[in-house]
């Protein structure tokens, strides 16, 4: 169980992997990082490793999209994409579905899937948000929350702490944030991670 969750890449934070599936859906195309997401799913959805085997809610995607794509006409508009996020409340893959169809041979359109792992590009914007806004280790956690759009309960429960205690947390957080709401801090965060990751 420890051993499928020590191998996904903690180097690459931003890496993506690559399905293509055929409209028949036949998998005609993998990356290794690919694999790895898709154990990775599994084992946060499952709570078991289970390698090698595409998880049913890619593999449901990928035949909702197939369906389209057999279709007699199909305008560019009307493409289907499907957005997925796979796992559990303490990590999540970012899954995203593509139709990609070909206009003279319907059996030759393909179905693009790409995986990222959701939770490193957060972890990313909250190391150095907390560099910036002088945040405690305890502030961080609970803006690392806020972000998820947890209820101060919910944040309460898993900190262990009361949701008094929350709320002070975020009070100090609005402050040295410069904000008045929840919302306002989850925008400063994300704002600076946007102007930080463009300059």
């Amino acid at each position: 169980m420890t051993a499928l969750h020590n191998t996904h890449v903690h180097e690459e934070p931003d890496e993506q992997g690559i399905l293509i599936f055929s409209s028949s859906l036949r998998l005609v195309y993998s990356d290794q990082q690919a694999w790895k997401l898709c154990n990775l799913i599994n084992q946060l959805v499952q709570g078991k490793a289970a390698k090698g085997i595409i998880p049913s809610k890619i593999f449901e995607a990928s035949r909702s999209i197939a369906d389209v794509l057999s279709a007699s006409s199909i305008k560019e508009g009307d493409l289907p994409y499907v957005k997925l996020v796979l796992g559990n409340r303490q990590q999540q893959v970012l899954v995203q579905a593509i139709a990609l169809p070909d206009p003279l041979d319907r059996r030759q359109s393909r179905i693009l899937f790409i995986l990222e792992e959701a939770g490193y590009q957060s972890k990313h914007i909250l190391r150095m948000a907390q560099k910036l806004f002088r945040l405690t280790d305890k502030e961080t956690l609970v803006v690392q929350h806020l972000l998820k759009g947890w209820t101060n309960k919910e944040i309460a429960n898993e900190m262990r702490v009361s949701e008094q205690t929350i709320k002070e947390h975020i009070k100090n957080i609005m402050k040295k944030t410069a904000t008045m709401t929840r919302t306002g801090i989850v925008i400063a965060i994300a704002g600076y991670s946007q102007e930080s990751s463009s300059s």
